[in-house]
């Protein structure tokens, strides 16, 4: 992973505001901001804190809003004249919390080089790019339209959105929905115990999968080219030009991957 998350910019040495609460009971969390990158970091002391770097901005106008009630607190970035893109904010999060976290950011990105696990996760930026080391949730959800998602490793269902920005996936164990429109696809799967979709218009597609595990395989190129390195799996070419890959290999249960490109190649690959 990058190390830019130790990165503090230069003139900007101190938070220009700084946020602590108790977040023990708290079942949802939600926190959002507009230019600014959101660097999720590991608490050192058990502790829940924002450090807002906005710029030098001071002024209580300036600083986030929190919303709270018995279910879902919210934290939302406060006034802003400007986008200003050099802005971040740092949030510590307890190791001991598991509950439902989601990160926004509409200009700035989404970072983190820590192994997390919540009950779901979710993260989405306008404009940013998202880059995560490990996430553990029954869903995991991230979008990004113009920038690029990339993780080392998740597990559980993993649903992620781009347009124009490329989804690299690493070690996958669960299930996947990985959908863009001109970006490449690139995953690994170690484990499958879901159903694995792929939806490209003319990106490539770069699938891993897993050995010995039951796979109902329906792909299919309309005019890219389709190679396969797994035994079992059969590519054919059909009227038009289109390519289709089929085929049922392993034992049950089966999981369904498919895939669909218009101009994208796909190859698949056997993991170790």
């Amino acid at each position: 992973m990058t190390n830019e998350t130790n990165n503090i910019p230069q003139g900007q040495q101190d938070a220009d505001n700084r946020l602590e609460m108790d977040i023990t009971s708290v079942k949802n969390l939600q926190i959002g901001y507009h230019a600014e990158t959101i660097y999720l970091r590991r608490s050192p002391d058990d502790r829940f804190i924002v450090e807002e770097y906005i710029g030098g901005l001071s002024g209580s106008e300036y600083y986030a809003k929190v919303t709270a009630n018995r279910i879902k607190t919210t934290i939302r970035y406060g006034r802003r004249e400007e986008v200003n893109r050099s802005t971040y904010v740092n949030v510590y999060l307890p190791e001991s919390w598991h509950g439902e976290l989601q990160l926004s950011s509409q200009y700035g990105d989404i970072i983190s080089d820590e192994d997390w696990s919540f009950d779901r996760f979710a993260a989405e930026t306008m404009e940013g790019s998202i880059a995560l080391k490990g996430i553990t949730a029954p869903r995991i959800r991230m979008s990004c339209p113009v920038g690029s998602i990339r993780f080392d490793r998740a597990e559980g269902f993993v649903d992620l959105h781009s347009v124009s920005g490329s989804i690299i996936a690493g070690a996958i164990a669960g299930g996947a929905k990985l959908e863009t429109s001109g970006g490449p696809i690139t995953a690994a799967f170690t484990a499958l115990n879901n159903i694995v979709e792929c939806n490209t218009l003319n990106g490539p597609v770069d699938l891993v999968l897993p050995k010995n595990t039951g796979i109902n395989m329906d792909g299919i190129s309309k005019t890219g080219t389709i190679t396969s390195e797994i035994d079992g799996l059969t590519v054919q070419t059909k009227p038009g030009n289109k390519q289709c890959i089929t085929g049922i290999i392993g034992e049950k249960p089966f999981q369904n991957v498919r895939i669909s490109t218009i101009n994208g190649n796909v190859h698949l690959r056997e993991g170790e």
